[in-house]
């Protein structure tokens, strides 16, 4: 069946206690102790149901690979719903009951009250950029029920874990690198030699007739512009030509990476790199491409967005960036690659242009 960016698939249904977490996303987290788990009971009046505690045993909080949900109404899954916000579960110590957020934001006293009579037996945990949370409901006796709510009204209602993990599927939009990455069978064949300064390039891009190169007179506007320092690898790439395309995409994802296509990432999006009048900022991207109000919750959401320089792009949802947060703006940045479905997820890192430059193959993905 062919596919198109406009594709939403189901790439995984009806999780486990098992297979609930995203294990690739949560490396390095720690699982929640019996003393965290009581410190939350004693804290929030509850008990924490035993599926929570299995959960939070392995990591507390953290990614989730399944979180979203078949609309309630159609059946175009572009329209599906989050019924984990964000993807995310929080960490027990960011639990809150819906009281506390109503004395913190200072809202009358009967806001939360077509959801529980007593809004101190709401208990949030997993909380989306605008209003979409995820509570525990303590309202009756027994074990609470599971709620997805706006804050005004419940827009989706469960008895237990059993029936909320049979709503849950990770869904994703199709693309030939994404259905191969899911495909066991699938391999890349690679040519050896990584790319030098003069076999780099291969075409003017999109935007272009020719293959113009850039001069130090552009390089120092775009910097300006930007308020970043560029490698000076990349600076030596735009001096031979002002962006465009490129054969060499795919980087390993190990050292000793083997020829399947899980073991490799396609970095750099459509094979092409942008001008340097093109380049801008995760935090520019935003603004423009999600407005105001959503981009103020997406920047909170990732603190140091006007240090992520995007250098190649799909749409929205893959990008090739430099990380200038951990050294700063005129330091030598790392190289990382994202995809983006609602939530940033983190593909590669390098840890600069050079290493990045000498991970780069052409290949070609069977």
């Amino acid at each position: 069946m062919a596919g198109s960016v406009l594709d939403w698939r189901v790439y995984g249904r009806a999780p486990s206690l098992e297979t609930f977490w995203d294990e690739q996303r949560n490396l390095g987290r720690a699982g929640a102790g019996a003393a965290d788990i009581a410190a939350a009971e004693t804290r929030l009046a509850i008990e924490v149901p035993q599926w929570l505690r299995a959960l939070y045993a392995r990591y507390d909080g953290g990614a989730v690979r399944m979180a979203r949900a078949k609309p309630l109404h159609g059946d175009d899954w572009i329209d599906a719903d989050w019924l984990v916000p964000r993807a995310r579960l929080l960490p027990l110590a960011q639990w809150f009951s819906l009281a506390e957020l109503r004395r913190r934001e200072d809202c009358r006293d009967d806001a939360f009250a077509a959801l529980a009579a007593d809004d101190s037996r709401l208990i949030a945990i997993a909380l989306g950029e605008g209003d979409g949370t995820l509570c525990l409901d303590y309202s009756a006796p027994g074990a609470p029920r599971i709620v997805l709510t706006d804050r005004r009204r419940r827009l989706r209602d469960y008895p237990g874990h059993a029936e909320f993990f049979a709503d849950l599927v990770e869904l994703q939009y199709w693309s030939p690198a994404l259905q191969s990455r899911h495909d066991p069978a699938a391999q890349v064949e690679c040519d050896p030699q990584p790319p030098a300064l003069d076999t780099f390039w291969s075409g003017p891009g999109y935007w272009a007739e020719r293959a113009e190169p850039a001069d130090e007179a552009a390089l120092a506007a775009a910097e300006a512009r930007l308020g970043l320092r560029l490698p000076a690898l990349l600076r030596a790439l735009y001096l031979r030509q002002n962006g465009g395309d490129t054969e060499f995409e795919w980087v390993p994802l190990r050292r000793q990476p083997s020829r399947h296509r899980y073991d490799w990432e396609a970095a750099i999006p459509d094979n092409t790199v942008c001008a340097l009048d093109d380049l801008q900022t995760l935090a520019d991207w935003a603004e423009a491409f999600q407005g105001g109000d959503a981009a103020s919750g997406f920047l909170r959401g990732y603190a140091g967005c006007e240090r992520l320089l995007i250098l190649a792009m799909h749409g929205v949802e893959w990008m090739l960036c430099l990380d200038y947060r951990e050294r700063g703006p005129h330091a030598e940045p790392e190289v990382v690659s994202f995809e983006f479905f609602g939530e940033l997820v983190e593909l590669y890192r390098a840890r600069d242009f050079h290493r990045f430059f000498a991970d780069l193959r052409r290949g070609e993905s069977s």
